[in-house]
């Protein structure tokens, strides 16, 4: 099958400003969520927060974003140009997200982070008490929440190139099966003007 011809600058142009505004999602999103689980008394919202921000608001952002894509370059793309714009919006979205999130952490201080671990620990013993558990399982509850805050070591800079190197790769994986998902091969009746 013929290789559907669509400009590649205007492509990966496009997966670059796509990528910029997914992380800006994604960035968002998870400051927000941090700010939420600081200051909530409800524990349903501390369950579904994480799986709300991590989850579905990438997911819907991501299905979005990759739509919109493959209008801006035509409509229709095959499967090796959906990967290559996906792949492009996803490496950037994940560098701008990560950088944001380092940044974000330093200047909010260990203050925050402080106090979104203290309120973990209220909210999930307060629960806990409501529904009559007794005190072995609330101080199982409350290690595994501070276990999660629990300070990790420096990494060095291998330890770094590693992690990324490691993230490229899955994020390749999963611009392979979006673009699976979102490739459109044109119409068998639609030719080409030269």
């Amino acid at each position: 099958m013929a290789e559907v011809s669509i400009n590649q600058r205007e492509l990966k142009k496009g997966g670059a400003i796509n990528g910029l505004i997914f992380g800006i999602i994604v960035l968002l999103a998870g400051i927000i969520s941090v700010y939420m689980l600081a200051n909530t008394a409800n524990f349903a919202l501390v369950v579904a927060t994480p799986l709300i921000v991590s989850l579905l608001v990438p997911l819907g952002a991501a299905v979005f974003l990759a739509l919109s894509l493959r209008k801006r370059v035509g409509g229709y793309w095959t499967l090796r140009q959906a990967t290559t714009g996906i792949f492009i919006m996803f490496i950037v979205a994940y560098t701008f997200s990560t950088v944001g999130n380092f940044v974000f952490y330093e200047v909010s201080g260990p203050a925050l982070k402080a106090k979104t671990k203290e309120n973990l620990v209220r909210v999930t013993t307060s629960f806990l008490e409501r529904q009559g558990a007794n005190q072995d399982e609330i101080d199982a509850s409350v290690d595994k929440v501070n276990a999660g805050f629990a300070e990790g070591a420096v990494l060095t800079t291998g330890q770094m190139v590693q992690g990324y190197l490691q993230a490229i790769i899955i994020i390749f994986v999963v611009a392979l099966i979006f673009a699976a998902i979102f490739k459109k091969e044109p119409p068998v009746f639609v030719r080409e003007e030269d």
